[in-house]
């Protein structure tokens, strides 16, 4: 496994770093000179490992839609600040890396999200296309305990295809202005903008950031944007997702993270 940089001739070179986490505290940025063509590269997860992953709850769209779901109001406290969960940094695929619907589950959904990765000096060195794959059945039944959401969530988090600098997107300082789309198996089922984030992405890192430290590597997704999950459209022709079914989240700029559920 190396760290590459794409080319705008479509090739990947080799940058010096021997870790994507290396890269992202400022080590290794230079080329090595080795280059190969794009088809001729594998690609992983922007992080493999990252030293954590937090996932926020940003898009009012999505979380009333939840809150209505369970017969309640969003909560005064989530208008107060950026609330988030801990996922798994063992569980992180790729694109093109296969998902495995966990056992007991019939209810398995995609979560449209965005993720900034974290640099050195606690800013964001790049964003990246970022499935939450959810069980919702497991995860309706352990929400009722009153502690976050645990096997329902951490069997798996896509990220990729790769890390997109901020100078190279529509990104001004606070909220990135762009579309992004979830098809499967081909077939586009939703469409949905990553402008109306209630918090800004340095809302977002400065809360990630409280009382504690963040690291070359750290994860922070948006939170599912408002319409990008089957929570919110409701079944495809009265199914979730499948084994057999494809998964691509789309989005200019950041290209196309497919999975394969298996």
């Amino acid at each position: 496994m190396r760290v590459g940089e794409l080319r705008p001739d479509g090739g990947v070179v080799e940058l010096e770093a021997p870790t994507m986490v290396q890269w992202l505290a400022g080590r290794g940025r230079a080329p090595t000179g080795t280059a190969h063509p794009a088809e001729a590269v594998r690609l992983h997860a922007p992080v493999p490992e990252p030293p954590s992953v937090r996932d926020f709850y940003a898009y009012e769209g999505h979380v009333r839609v939840g809150a209505k779901l369970r017969g309640r109001e969003i909560p005064d406290a989530w208008y107060e600040a950026p609330v988030f969960y801990f996922s798994n940094p063992a569980a992180v695929f790729g694109t093109g890396e296969p998902v495995r619907r966990p056992p007991g589950c019939e209810m398995l959904d995609f979560e449209l999200e965005i993720a900034a990765v974290i640099g050195s000096g606690d800013e964001i060195a790049g964003f990246t296309l970022m499935n939450d794959w959810s069980a919702r059945d497991i995860q309706r039944r352990e929400m009722t305990v009153g502690l976050g959401p645990a096997k329902g969530k951490d069997f798996a988090t896509s990220l990729g295809p790769w890390l997109v600098t901020p100078d190279e997107l529509p990104f001004d300082g606070e909220r990135l202005e762009l579309e992004a789309a979830v098809s499967v198996s081909g077939r586009t089922v939703t469409r949905a903008q990553a402008k109306p984030i209630h918090f800004s992405w340095p809302e977002l890192v400065a809360q990630a950031a409280r009382n504690t430290r963040l690291r070359p590597g750290d994860v922070l997704g948006s939170g599912t944007l408002a319409g990008g999950c089957l929570l919110e459209l409701g079944p495809l022709d009265g199914h979730w997702i499948e084994p057999g079914d494809e998964v691509t989240l789309s989005a200019p700029g950041l290209g196309e993270l497919r999975t394969p559920v298996v």
